[in-house]
């Protein structure tokens, strides 16, 4: 009998943890088991561990362009996005992430990145499918509301960021016109008369006729610097003052194809021509 009340106090804390649904102590949490990195739908964690290495925490300071820019976000059409994102830029250090390009990601979290990059609200919709779950992404205007907001509009007027059509075959006299025009005018004060760099303290600095930096940058990322700049360096966009030029006008479609152009006559020359 002794032995038979000896096991009751057991018995009945049993009977209470069954009754209000309390884990025993130790028992795991099947919340708290890891996601397979395959399911991982959370913009922050996908772009933190993929995307902010070059464009910066906040998508605003890094390395590489940033994506977390209006004008960029705005002028960037939701193909486009995904296209890079999937299948990475050629001439450049931006990789394909797309599982089916050999990267990490899914087309679920290829999803995700482009609607808050394009500032899209959206909802994960996951289905099982026998054993595994089926995860996608689809928008919906009562979703999941971007980090970064709402880009707003592109400007009337401004350069498209994807050419449009091939670019016109071009002179040497046509590379020193665009140099003695459209690049004194829009890049010279910073990037020096043959981009050179200007002095900085005694110290060359702006150096964009470099072979290095434009051997690693593509015609097509040249054209959307020249349209957005770099705002986290200062650079303005192709509407933006200028040291020398407080009222600058606008870049139209046609120079920044110029100054493209003069960029990768650079590159082909492969040395600081007319320095």
């Amino acid at each position: 009998m002794t032995r038979h009340i000896a096991w009751l106090p057991c018995l009945l804390v049993s009977l209470a943890f069954g009754a209000t649904g309390c884990k025993l102590p130790g028992e795991p949490d099947p919340a708290d088991r890891p996601v397979p990195e395959s399911q991982v739908v959370k913009f922050t964690s996908l772009y933190g561990q993929h995307c902010a290495g070059c464009h910066g925490a906040d998508g605003k300071l890094g390395p590489a362009p940033p994506l977390n820019d209006p004008l960029f976000r705005a002028g960037m059409s939701e193909e486009d996005v995904e296209m890079v994102i999937a299948g990475g830029r050629a001439k450049t250090l931006m990789p394909a992430f797309a599982n089916h390009q050999g990267g990490p990601l899914t087309p679920a979290q290829v999803r995700v990145l482009v609607c808050e990059i394009k500032g899209i609200q959206y909802k994960v919709v996951r289905k099982s499918e026998g054993d595994a779950t089926k995860i996608e992404v689809v928008k919906d205007a009562q979703g999941t509301a971007p980090k970064w907001g709402l880009p707003g509009k592109f400007p009337d007027g401004a350069p498209p960021l994807e050419a449009e059509e091939e670019e016109a075959q071009r002179t040497e006299a046509d590379f020193e016109r665009i140099r003695k025009t459209v690049f004194r005018r829009a890049c010279a004060a910073c990037h020096g008369t043959h981009g050179q760099g200007v002095k900085d303290e005694g110290r060359p600095a702006t150096t964009i006729n470099d072979p290095a930096f434009l051997a690693l940058i593509s015609d097509q990322a040249l054209r959307r610097l020249v349209i957005t700049g770099r705002p986290d360096l200062g650079m303005p966009n192709y509407d933006g003052a200028r040291p020398n030029e407080p009222k600058f006008r606008p870049l139209d479609a046609g120079e920044v194809s110029d100054l493209v152009a003069l960029l990768a006559q650079w590159r082909r020359a492969g040395s600081l021509s007319g320095k």
